[in-house]
């Protein structure tokens, strides 16, 4: 165990010494800061969000066409200026003034509109959010509501749009204090993927470069790979709650920064405070069960290239639930969601995902961790097989059938 320890420790101080570690260290919180600012925070947004004023510096340029086909337009109503549109009878006018530069693009209101809303654009070539289509909206309602006032009209289109529904977490306790809110998951499975990927990856590359610059010969005269494997695992972990540090240091500035509620921020996490804890264990068995796989990887890897496909492959599964996010988040109780919560290869992420979201029984919360940690203790004895010297020094390249042969041996 002495052996172990000094390994731990030295891999544990080259690596806090990198600067590839303090540069992820320091810049995942800032992106994360980011995409906090950009969604508008941690509370969920109004249904309707606020009502878009016409301004007349959006005006468009050049004059919009229009066919009237469903007999809808009587007036042009303020704030619209009388020349912005011009009328045509047919679909032939609109298309000939459309070729002379006369407009920029013209309307079609279809017959049906007043059933099915359909309108067709026509323009010349397909432009993204066009400042027209905002103008046509408000002449569209004005038309389809004569007399009415314009705020009645929008209100009448946004029924939230001035407060909007306040979104709250209701507990198991039937308490609904903490507002509800949708970047939050995401933002904390991203959190908790990053240093399970990143620790791994440092357990590969440590493994790979040791092997290419033969540095691993040396070290196999003093200690046993399976020394070795165990030495690595316990600096990596040291390693990864100093990076979890350094996250919560950083929160908690940004908090007191932006003068947060830290009390009603937790409310929002829809955790109890043991399933608060619960993060803990999960995060670690997820580190240990990918850790292990990559430095089984690292292990038959001839050098670094030679098991990238391989790292990509087996973080499949731990990925699957960051694809998925919006569906958990929205539907956390699905049938999807707990069986990615319970399948120990993504059950760190979805499992994360699901408390934040909503209430989870103990009994999935127990019997997903139990799952995880058998599986990363199962991992950790089969990737301790290859570990031996005539592994770890030969220079075969990485492929399924040289892995299922070792496993043998």
């Amino acid at each position: 165990m002495q052996k172990s320890l000094l390994i731990g420790r030295r891999e544990f101080r080259q690596r806090v010494r990198s600067r590839g570690f303090w540069l992820g260290s320091i810049s995942v919180p800032l992106l994360m800061v980011a995409i906090w600012v950009f969604t508008g925070g941690l509370d969920a947004p109004s249904a309707g969000g606020e009502p878009v004023a016409l301004e007349a510096a959006d005006r468009p340029e050049q004059t919009t066409g229009y066919v009237d086909r469903a007999d809808l337009i009587r007036r042009i109503p303020d704030p619209i200026p009388n020349d912005l549109f011009q009328s045509f009878s047919d679909g032939q006018q609109a298309e000939s003034a459309l070729e002379r530069g006369d407009i920029a693009a013209y309307y079609v209101i279809l017959p049906d509109y007043r059933q099915t809303g359909n309108v067709r654009r026509v323009s010349p070539q397909l432009t993204v959010n066009p400042p027209d289509v905002r103008w046509f909206n408000r002449l569209l309602q004005a038309n389809l509501l004569p007399g009415a006032d314009p705020d009645f009209v929008e209100r009448l289109r946004r029924p939230f749009y001035e407060t909007g529904p306040e979104f709250v977490n209701v507990t198991a306790e039937g308490q609904t204090e903490g507002r509800g809110n949708q970047m939050l998951p995401f933002l904390v499975t991203i959190a908790i993927l990053v240093p399970l990927f990143t620790g791994g990856g440092y357990l590969f590359q440590s493994l790979t470069q040791e092997k290419s610059s033969r540095v691993m010969e040396i070290l196999l005269v003093s200690v046993r790979p399976r020394q070795l494997l165990t030495g690595k695992l316990l600096g990596l972990s040291v390693l990864t709650l100093v990076q979890y540090s350094i996250w919560a240091v950083f929160g908690l500035i940004a908090l007191i920064v932006s003068s947060q509620d830290v009390a009603g921020l937790l409310a929002g996490l829809s955790l109890t405070t043991s399933e608060l804890v619960l993060i803990v264990p999960f995060a670690l068995a997820g580190f240990l069960l990918y850790a292990a796989l990559m430095a089984g990887i690292g292990a038959l890897a001839r050098d670094v290239e030679d098991g990238r496909v391989w790292l990509f492959v087996i973080s499949l599964p731990m990925m699957i639930p960051i694809y998925m996010w919006a569906m958990i988040a929205a539907n956390p109780n699905s049938l999807l969601a707990v069986a990615l919560s319970l399948f120990p290869f993504s059950a760190p992420v979805a499992m994360l995902m699901r408390l934040t979201s909503a209430t989870v029984p103990a009994w999935q919360i127990g019997v997903s961790l139990g799952l995880l940690l058998l599986t990363a203790l199962g991992v950790i004895r089969l990737m301790a097989r290859l570990f031996h010297a005539r592994t770890l020094l030969s220079g075969e390249s990485l492929s399924v059938r040289r892995f299922l042969a070792v496993l043998q041996n």
